[in-house]
């Protein structure tokens, strides 16, 4: 694995977590690299209210990787996100979104 954006991603006991920042009520859907925070930041269209951008977080995660938790940031835009596969696959797929 190399480049920047591995910064964003840490071994855990059980999976991979990747560090967010997220970007609610954005007029566009859109996942990028931010290498000042080294987080993947991510731009999604649902406010921060009553936890609507933690849903469409997971969601989006789920869809990805099939199993996506917050466990760290739930009331906050820099969040860790637990997705139950190795860091080589994470960085994979993250990379091939990103492009």
């Amino acid at each position: 694995m190399s480049g920047k954006m591995k910064d964003a991603l840490k071994e855990g006991k059980d999976g991979t977590i990747i560090d967010i920042e997220v970007v609610p009520n954005s007029s566009e859907f859109r996942i990028e690299y931010n290498q000042w925070s080294k987080r993947i930041r991510i731009k999604i269209r649902s406010q921060a209210l009553k936890g609507q951008a933690n849903k469409e977080i997971q969601a989006i995660f789920k869809e990805i990787f099939r199993d996506a938790t917050i466990i760290k940031g739930e009331h906050n835009r820099k969040k860790s996100i637990l997705v139950s596969s190795d860091i080589e696959k994470v960085y994979s797929k993250i990379s091939e979104i990103i492009k």
